[in-house]
């Protein structure tokens, strides 16, 4: 039986977004009922002269790559005493199924809709690398595995060997497997959404594909993720949506370089031609060139 903190729990039965001193918590928000999908607020906080923005995702949640794009002008390693930061807290839901688990590569983020409850609940996550990228599919949760082995492919495997450091054909359970604790296996055969023994890792382009999570967040959903869930895994650099009656984009890198900037304007356009909206175009630019994360009213 794979047992959780009850703290943990809790926490996911809350309907507002979670910020806390302590370890990393989880975000739940309860969904619009006028189908508007943007939710959230954007969080300031001011650090102090030992902080790091590596030990600020951390401590409040987010991935490490996406609290350096809502903070481009901010030292990562030296922000210095007294420097106020934003945290991206404010999103744009994807254009997917409210269904399930929904992972937008661009945004290293992961959606989870449970089913039969009108909420949200986002993590940050850490993804496949460009030699190494996360298939973009949709799957299904398989099974719920505890202390899981690691299987490496031969190009991984490859890899370790010209870095010095081969890899047994399955390392097992411990503080060198890169699974962590706790796994759920998908249906697309050696990808798992998963814990992980390099918690820095979270928010960037680390993996050899699959799925890592902070150890509380995956903790959390081997218990509220049933077999059979469906998985989406999505690529959607640019997210539209509304909030009453105002039009939010939300841009991020195209990690995988599937989209070009024309498509990405034509997707403003297909969004407002039956709205009466009028769009700051100048702003639209802004918004796409600078490519923060962090949700704008066009």
């Amino acid at each position: 039986m794979i047992r959780v903190r009850p703290a943990i729990v809790t926490l996911l039965l809350l309907t507002v977004m979670a910020v806390s001193s302590g370890s990393a918590h989880a975000a739940a928000y309860t969904l619009p009922e006028n189908g508007d999908s943007v939710v959230g607020a954007v969080t300031r906080i001011r650090l102090k002269y030992e902080d790091t923005l590596a030990a600020v995702a951390q401590k409040y949640a987010v991935g490490y790559r996406e609290l350096l794009d809502a903070n481009p002008d901010v030292d990562p390693w030296l922000p210095g005493e007294g420097t106020v930061i934003q945290l991206p807290t404010e999103y744009v839901l994807p254009d997917a199924p409210r269904d399930g688990l929904v992972i937008n590569i661009p945004e290293y983020r992961l959606y989870f809709y449970q089913a039969g409850q009108n909420r949200v609940v986002t993590y940050p996550v850490g993804i496949g690398r460009l030699s190494f990228p996360t298939p973009l599919v949709q799957a299904s949760v398989v099974t719920r595995i505890e202390n899981p082995s690691w299987t490496p492919t031969a190009a991984a495997r490859l890899e370790h060997e010209q870095m010095g450091d081969p890899l047994p054909q399955v390392v097992p359970p411990g503080p060198d497997n890169p699974l962590g604790r706790l796994a759920l296996q998908i249906s697309i055969p050696g990808y798992f959404i998963h814990g992980t023994n390099k918690p820095f890792g979270v928010g960037q382009m680390v993996s050899h594909g699959c799925i890592r999570l902070y150890d509380e967040h995956i903790e959390t959903l081997v218990e509220l993720v049933p077999n059979g869930t469906p998985v989406y895994i999505i690529n959607q650099p640019l997210k539209l949506g509304w909030r009453n009656s105002v039009l939010y984009a939300e841009s991020h890198k195209d990690l995988y370089g599937e989209s070009t900037r024309p498509e990405l304007v034509q997707k403003i356009v297909d969004e407002t031609q039956d709205q009466a909206a009028s769009v700051d175009w100048r702003l639209v630019d802004q918004v796409l060139s600078e490519m923060t994360g962090i949700p704008v009213k066009i």
